[in-house]
């Protein structure tokens, strides 16, 4: 009997998965996983008074559907950014607290963070119509079948194989390259004609074949991987070989003393910090508004010629920033940026790896400029595979981590399809999640520089985070708890063509109407008389602390991308 029941907490949603033999509540299982990650976590406190300060509560069940336990691990995530908050405020000498406090449903609502917004009393898809909300990818609003179904999951013709095509920022080169031409789109009349039509080109290709053929272009996609065959490659064990929380110290010289922080009238743990923000799209994004939330400064730095995923402009993932325009071509902003760079303590990069090295803003090239002011830096580069092995500096998003580490094949499983097919997590949870882990690798940084001194170079990855939620520690929900959140939320039914988008509001959707998890105000903030609404409600911060004066918060509104004129940071007294 032992032995069965072994064979059946193993591999029950394919090679490599692992799952529980009883269902824990969330609060409690959070208290377990905060000590399995502290354990892995190289310089993580272990401080028994910090580990036991954090208070998880919440509802019993998860609020997120499917086996993963992305709101336990989320949750966690979060805690351990409250405990190094707390560290810096003991350096400061704010509080002696040890008191951390995360409400798990809050933390399961964080993943929809894009989505979670109401202006003026209109909520939904019906917020990225407004005027006020400018359109930064013009393809993505213009309604064509194709361009909706770029980005979904289709089989190959290795059968029991299936392939995550991701149109990403230019999604007609990506048809172009597995023979769609614009000129299909007359012959379309559907979202479903779009998805036939593309799912007969990907079947012409064996699975390594389309694989290869993205890599060869540039473009992004992977194949649905289970845990076990993606931690068979090659890409996969490089990953591997680093922590979770993956910084280190460089910079050992005397002219990189440490930096303890001082008492200020800002009590947020970063108050005082100045951060270069330099992302698209979500996890980076997400990053600063954590660091802001906590109190740091933040300036973004966007492209006005760039495309961006227009949804993240009004909610709390642009809150508390100042958001810039910068042309790296244009010699003026080039030294506009080299001036922040100069400034700043923390460069957040979370454009392709080596993008902006080859630009002369990598870290060496920041560590060079503060060796020479006589302050460390911590930059922290975040990406879709990780600091090294032969796809680091590949392109990739969250739909493409989802399927290389496992995750869409584990949903797959768990929804009763075949072996092999891919469905999407409910939520873009990889992304908003790496944000959190990469704000944790940053405050782990700063608070290091103030003990130790020196410059710290980390890495953050959505493929990282993926792989930490299907670890054989962690494990998965069985089948029973799955049922008991369908039958508590009632999730529509998705599949393999599932897109992001309307994905999000129907999780939305079903929350609102099963639960009060969308209605209550304690998960929310409003800010009145933004530039989007004069009454715009989005997430509030999941951290709080004992001290309202410490609780992370956000001191202004979100705003659009390259909102502000150029504008240095406030200097400091």
């Amino acid at each position: 009997m032992a032995a069965t029941r072994e064979a059946d907490r193993q591999d029950n949603y394919g090679p490599g998965t692992h799952v529980d033999m009883s269902f824990t509540p969330v609060p409690e299982e959070c208290k377990r996983l905060l000590k399995v990650f502290a354990a892995r976590t190289p310089g993580f406190t272990q401080d028994q008074a910090l580990l036991d300060g954090v208070t998880f509560e919440g509802d019993e069940l998860p609020c997120l559907p499917g086996p993963i336990k992305a709101q336990a691990v989320t949750a966690v995530l979060h805690a351990m950014v409250g405990i190094v908050g707390l560290e810096i405020l003991h350096l400061r000498g704010e509080t002696t607290s040890t008191t951390t406090y995360v409400n798990t449903n809050h933390a399961g609502l964080y993943p929809a963070t894009p989505a979670l917004v109401t202006v003026d009393g209109q909520m939904g898809s019906s917020v990225i119509a407004l005027p006020s909300v400018p359109q930064w990818d013009k393809d993505r609003q213009s309604g064509s079948p194709l361009i909706y179904r770029a980005t979904a999951i289709y089989p190959t013709a290795d059968e029991g194989i299936w392939f995550q095509l991701h149109g990403s920022l230019d999604p007609w080169t990506m048809l172009r390259t597995i023979g769609i031409t614009r000129d299909a789109e007359a012959t379309l009349s559907s979202n479903d004609e779009a998805y036939r039509l593309i799912g007969d080109r990907v079947r012409t290709y064996r699975a390594r074949e389309i694989e290869q053929l993205m890599l060869e272009h540039g473009l992004s996609g992977s194949i649905v991987h289970s845990p076990e065959s993606w931690r068979n490659t090659q890409m996969g064990r490089s990953l591997a070989r680093h922590p979770l929380v993956n910084y280190a110290k460089h910079g050992h010289g005397p002219s990189l003393p440490p930096r303890p922080p001082i008492k200020l009238a800002d009590k947020r743990p970063l108050a005082r910090i100045k951060v270069v923000e330099l992302a698209r799209i979500i996890a980076a994004t997400a990053t600063g508004a954590a660091l802001a939330s906590m109190g740091a400064e933040v300036i973004r730095v966007n492209s006005s010629k760039l495309k961006d995923y227009t949804p993240a402009q009004p909610c709390s993932l642009m809150a508390g920033k100042i958001t810039i325009d910068l042309d790296l071509d244009n010699p003026t902003d080039h030294a506009r940026l080299t001036q922040l760079f100069e400034e700043a303590d923390v460069i957040i990069q979370g454009y392709r790896l080596g993008s902006f090295a080859r630009r002369g803003f990598g870290f060496e090239a920041a560590q060079k400029m503060a060796e020479r002011r006589g302050r460390g830096i911590v930059y922290v580069d975040e990406n879709c595979y990780g600091p090294d092995g032969y796809y680091s500096e590949r392109p990739g998003w969250q739909q493409t981590a989802d399927a290389a580490a496992g995750s869409s094949y584990v949903m797959g499983q768990a929804f009763g399809c075949p072996k092999g097919q891919g469905v999407l997590p409910s939520l873009p949870i990889s992304d908003m999640s790496t944000g959190i882990l990469t704000a944790l690798t940053i405050m782990c940084g700063l608070r290091d520089r103030a003990k130790y001194g020196g410059s710290y170079h980390g890495h953050s990855a959505l493929t990282a985070y993926n792989m930490a939620t299907l670890d054989p520690e962690v494990r998965l929900y069985q089948h029973e708890v799955i049922r008991k959140i369908q039958e508590t939320y009632r999730f529509a039914p998705w599949s393999s063509d599932a897109h992001v988008a309307p994905l999000y509001y129907n999780i939305l959707r079903a929350w609102d109407e099963n639960s009060d998890l969308v209605k209550n105000e304690d998960y929310y903030v409003h800010f009145s008389n933004s530039v989007f609404g004069a009454d715009l409600r989005v997430l509030a911060p999941v951290v709080k602390y004992a001290s309202e004066e410490s609780t992370p918060r956000w001191t202004s509104p979100p705003v659009p991308f390259c909102h502000h004129e150029f504008r240095t940071f406030s200097p400091s007294v």
